[in-house]
C-alpha cells in the first residue's frame, strides 16, 4: 500500500502544478501488486487524476501484447479485471505489442 500511495502522491503534485504525471512500470511481482493497491490509491486521491497520466511499460519484451512474458499484456489482463494501471478512468497504455515494420 505503500507504493501505491507514493505514486498517487507524487502524481497529485504533478498534476497540481498543472502537468502531467509519467510512469514507468515493470513486470513481474509489480504486476498484481499494483492492480491490487493502485485502485484504492487513486480513489483516496482525487487530485491524482489519472486522465493527466501517461504510463509507460519500460522493460517489455519483444513480443506481442497477447504473449504471456509480453509486460503491457499483463497489465492489460489485470485491467480487465479491474486492476491498474489501466483500471482507472484515462489511465490508458500506448499501442499494443512490439513496432512493425
Amino acid at each position: 500500500a505503500a507504493l501505491a500511495r507514493s505514486v498517487t502522491e507524487a502524481a497529485a503534485e504533478a498534476v497540481a502544478s498543472g502537468g502531467r504525471f509519467t510512469l514507468g512500470l515493470s513486470g513481474g511481482s509489480l504486476v498484481p501488486l499494483l492492480a491490487r493497491e493502485l485502485p484504492p490509491a487513486l480513489s483516496a486521491a482525487p487530485g491524482a487524476d489519472p486522465s493527466r497520466w501517461l504510463v509507460a511499460f519500460c522493460d517489455e519484451r519483444l513480443v506481442p501484447v497477447e504473449d504471456p512474458e509480453s509486460t503491457e499484456g499483463a497489465y492489460r489482463v489485470r485491467r480487465g479485471r479491474g486492476g491498474a494501471p489501466g483500471g482507472a478512468p484515462g489511465v490508458e497504455p500506448g499501442p499494443a505489442g512490439p513496432p512493425r515494420s
